[in-house]
């Protein structure tokens, strides 16, 4: 579930039960900090409920302030200094603004919070004055295949807040009850053009039968939607499935062998290969080490 998703489940149970809880959100950062602008976590009179601002470092405060902020109505901004001498002492050596303010069922963040789940479209929202965002959709991964080793994909993209399809021609395969949470189609290769595509989408086909597996590729590379295209299987099957293939396609657009080179083997690793190059390509980065691009300490 993503994190919008989780504030909103959680805002609406506590909107149901009479009450107004706090929406914390993160406005600006000045040097290092875990969480950018743009992050959010609920609570409610039960303490933190969903999201969060920061690796747990900030929570606490939060909802400490959280019932003082609804007896007064008013939103603050409360900035944090986690440098090593800073209030937090953290080390972190960066400074977090955070907005809090009474979350409600009628205000603009909660209406544009559902605008952007029910259309899946990107939503600009004024978060304060002279700052605003622009809400965006989870990730939208569709899995091609519904085989034992789509379920640790499924799992660890779910984990990610992604919105996970998972199509297969095999009605036994495409369930709810093997893929929780996931919106599950039964497609057989005539109606491909059903397939869930949106734009900036990734899609990774992994049947590992040859002729659908060709048939939905030649479907997905006909579209301009997807920003990932992944095939799954050594390079000889690739091969044998680019040729398949009409002419005119533009093959570049193709992520095969999918997945990084993390090594390991068995589906969970392979899988983990698979949502992290995902991610990578998703975010503009090229899935280097972080000790190679980040300044020594």
């Amino acid at each position: 579930m993503s994190e919008l998703n989780s504030i909103l489940l959680a805002a609406r149970q506590a909107w149901a039960n009479g009450e107004t809880p706090v929406l914390a959100t993160v406005v600006a950062t000045r040097g290092s900090s875990y969480r950018k602008p743009g992050a959010r976590m609920l609570v409610t009179a039960q303490g933190w409920q969903a999201g969060s601002i920061s690796g747990g470092c900030l929570e606490a405060d939060v909802v400490r302030r959280a019932a003082w902020l609804v007896e007064q109505g008013n939103p603050i901004v409360r900035t944090y200094d986690t440098s090593a001498d800073g209030e937090v002492a953290l080390g972190c050596g960066g400074e977090v603004d955070v907005l809090l303010e009474p979350f409600r069922a009628d205000g603009p963040t909660a209406r544009a919070m559902v605008q952007v789940i029910e259309t899946r479209q990107p939503v600009e929202l004024t978060v304060m004055e002279g700052r605003t965002e622009t809400l965006r959709p989870s990730v939208r991964l569709v899995v091609c295949g519904a085989g034992h080793d789509a379920l640790p994909v499924h799992s660890m993209a779910s984990a990610l807040g992604w919105d996970v399809h998972v199509v297969d021609w095999r009605s036994a395969q495409a369930t709810r009850a093997r893929f929780p949470g996931a919106t599950t189609q039964v497609l057989a290769p005539e109606a491909l053009k059903e397939l869930p595509l949106e734009a900036g989408c990734a899609v990774v086909v992994m049947s590992h039968h040859l002729v659908y597996d060709a048939r939905v590729l030649e479907a997905v590379l006909r579209s301009p939607l997807p920003a990932y295209i992944g095939v799954l299987g050594p390079a000889k099957r690739t091969r044998e499935l680019l040729a398949m293939l009409p002419a005119g396609l533009d093959l570049a657009r193709l992520h095969a062998p999918v997945g990084l080179a993390l090594g390991g083997e068995g589906p969970a690793s392979v899988a983990l290969a698979i949502v992290a190059e995902i991610h990578a390509v998703l975010h503009g980065a090229r899935g280097t080490s972080r000790h190679e691009v980040s300044p020594s300490p």
